[in-house]
């Protein structure tokens, strides 16, 4: 397949998973947690099989889009189980930073298994590594989580789906412009999916004043400081050194999968030092100010990326990168743990539903932009020459600004939730 044709199969799927962004803890508080951990853990298996038997784009995009509904159901009760499991603060900080280890340590085994796979066999073996990924959470899942029935209240499903259908709709609209920059044919596309969003969202309003009691919990956007933490999540989303990195290490340096999957090991161990660090001086000083001051810290460092000449050995990015990744990673755990603190006891599959969303929407709107700006640039290596090689340092550099500016922004915002919410402690302490 193309770049192109790459792009817009993942990013099909990708939105469409976003479908059950709410309705995964409207079917928590139903079907219990366990229960559907184990249910999403086989739809990402199955999602997996369908990849790997897939001959041609549709249903290569129906097996991402089924592996990637498992997926974002399993994160959104994930987060939830953890919060309701360790109700102490500092337990909790810990338990987020070690949530935050994930990401890391799954970066570090697929893309080696992967890149040692592919140049051996098919590229269709690859989902046979996905497979055990879900059968061993299915299996940890059982082994750990006590069985649940869920709650006997019957929750209405009508929100939460809406909801959904609108998230979805937008970050494909989204999506499709951006794709439409380079193909024209991409943006009617864009506008169905525009209008879809749109119809979702006015059927959304109409269906939560006409119910009682709808299942799309709001009440945490309700709480001082939401929408600041909300922003920060959201721009911090919107960039990510370590693909931009991935990319200059490819076009500019001609590394292999397997030679770039190894190089990345030391970034991506830091990085997970870096989040368990993280977990525990946030029990310690507190999540806001450990997510702020990291945030500051990653703002300052990834002016690094300025450094990085065309003539820099293949190290320089690296070296760069590993630097940049503590305080990024230390900063995951403390944001995610800000937010989680303004949910209600009997709301945090609801606020890990509305963390999920922004993220994803981070992800599909700004990631997007700046991942296509990027790539744009960086996909320049025709020449192989000096000027081929300054313009992907130029684009290396623009990602670093473009990541300076994000770190830059959610840092201030983190400070504005702070504040907001000591205001709020101080007047709910005076009446």
């Amino acid at each position: 397949m193309s770049p192109e044709a790459t792009i817009v199969v993942t990013q099909i799927a990708a939105g469409a998973s976003l479908l059950v962004v709410f309705l995964a803890g409207a079917l928590a508080d139903r079907l219990g947690d366990r229960r559907l951990l184990s249910w999403a853990s086989a739809a990402f298996c199955v999602g997996a099989v369908v990849v790997g038997l897939s001959s041609h784009q549709l249903t290569l995009i129906v097996g991402l889009s089924i592996g990637g509904i498992g997926s974002v159901t399993m994160a959104i009760v994930g987060l939830s189980v953890l919060n309701k499991t360790f109700p102490d603060r500092a337990q909790r900080a810990r338990a987020f930073g070690l949530f935050a280890v994930i990401a890391p340590l799954v970066s570090i085994v697929i893309p080696l298994l992967s890149s040692a796979i592919i140049p051996h066999s098919s590229w269709r073996l690859v989902t046979v590594v996905w497979v055990a990924v879900g059968l061993g959470t299915s299996l940890l899942v059982r082994c750990t989580l006590s069985s649940d029935s869920g709650h006997s209240l019957r929750t209405e499903l009508l929100t939460p789906t809406l909801a959904g259908i609108a998230l979805s709709g937008i970050a494909l609209a989204f999506s499709f412009a951006s794709i439409g920059l380079n193909n024209s044919s991409r943006y009617p596309y864009g506008m169905v999916s525009a209008g879809i969003g749109i119809v979702a969202v006015i059927k959304l309003i109409l269906a939560m004043r006409k119910k009682a009691r709808p299942t799309l919990d709001l009440r945490t956007l309700r709480s001082r400081g939401s929408f600041p933490i909300l922003g920060a999540l959201f721009l911090v989303n919107g960039v990510n050194l370590f693909f931009f990195t991935y990319l200059l290490l490819q076009y500019r340096y001609h590394q292999t999968l397997f030679e770039t999957a190894v190089i990345l090991i030391l970034p991506q161990a830091v990085a997970g030092a870096a989040a368990v660090a993280g977990g525990r001086l946030s029990a310690r000083l507190g999540s806001w100010r450990v997510a702020a001051f990291a945030l500051f810290g990653a703002a300052v460092l990834s002016l690094g990326a300025l450094l990085v000449g065309a003539e820099s050995s293949a190290w320089a990015p690296v070296i760069f990168l590993t630097i940049a990744a503590i305080p990024i990673s230390v900063s995951v755990g403390p944001l995610t743990q800000a937010f989680m603190e303004l949910a209600p006891e009997d709301g945090v599959g609801s606020a890990s539903s509305l963390r999920n969303a922004t993220v994803n929407l981070g992800i599909a709107i700004a990631g997007l932009i700046s991942g296509t700006v990027i790539f744009n640039d960086m996909d320049r290596d025709t020449a192989l020459n000096l000027e081929a090689y300054r313009q992907q340092a130029n684009a290396f550099h623009l990602a670093g600004v473009f990541c300076f500016f994000s770190y830059l922004a959610a840092a201030l915002l983190v400070v504005l939730y702070a504040r907001r919410r000591g205001a709020s402690v101080t007047n709910a302490a005076t009446h």
